[in-house]
């Protein structure tokens, strides 16, 4: 499977994930876990400001937003549109 194909068919939940560019630009920059998971939503748990501690959960739409995540040891920038499915569908995708 092609690196692309990897990242987009992934779990996601546990990544840490950075919001490099949204529609709503107060969400740039917004940077922390995914701990949740719906087919147009990813619920974050956000770094305090000095990022030494998980502190908030925010929601965000993942359309209209470009997320940097690592995953073993490679930085993906991905697309929220691309996401836009079921967990479950999308890890299904072969």
């Amino acid at each position: 499977m092609d690196k692309q194909k990897e990242i987009l068919t992934s779990e996601w939940i546990g990544s840490i994930v950075k919001i490099i560019n949204a529609t709503n630009k107060s969400l740039i920059d917004v940077e922390g876990k995914i701990i949740d998971e719906t087919k147009h939503t990813f619920t974050i748990l956000t770094l305090n400001k000095n990022k030494e501690n998980y502190n908030n959960k925010k929601k965000v739409l993942k359309k209209g937003c470009v997320f940097q995540v690592t995953q073993n040891s490679i930085t993906y920038i991905v697309e929220g549109s691309l996401l836009e499915k079921k967990p479950e569908e999308r890890i299904k995708i072969k």
